[in-house]
């Protein structure tokens, strides 16, 4: 099972330090690659228009940002970057490359 998810938080998508899931805004789930190649690409061009930065982690894990998009990290107790993360995900593990 492939699972493409996009995520938004005060983390990379790469880390999924423990309860990295309350950060996830969609997770689309597909039985075959190729499906599931098409949405990531879809998902990558979308978030590369909308935001100035990007970062990644192999092919599969990718920040995205804009450097006035902050907010209050309660557990920090200060201001911290936005990310929005996209992460591929096949058969519960992140892959590094397609």
């Amino acid at each position: 099972m492939h699972e493409i998810f996009y995520l938004r938080g005060f983390e990379e998508p790469w880390w999924q330090f423990d309860g990295w899931e309350k950060d996830i805004v969609s997770c689309k789930e597909f039985d075959n690659y190729e499906d599931a190649l098409i949405y990531f690409n879809q998902m990558k061009q979308t978030l590369t228009q909308d935001f100035s930065f990007q970062k990644s982690k192999g092919e599969a894990a990718i920040a995205f940002w804009n450097r006035e998009e902050w907010a209050f990290c309660e557990d920090c107790e200060e201001d911290m970057q936005i990310y929005h993360g996209l992460l591929w995900i096949y058969n519960k593990k992140p892959i590094e490359s397609f």
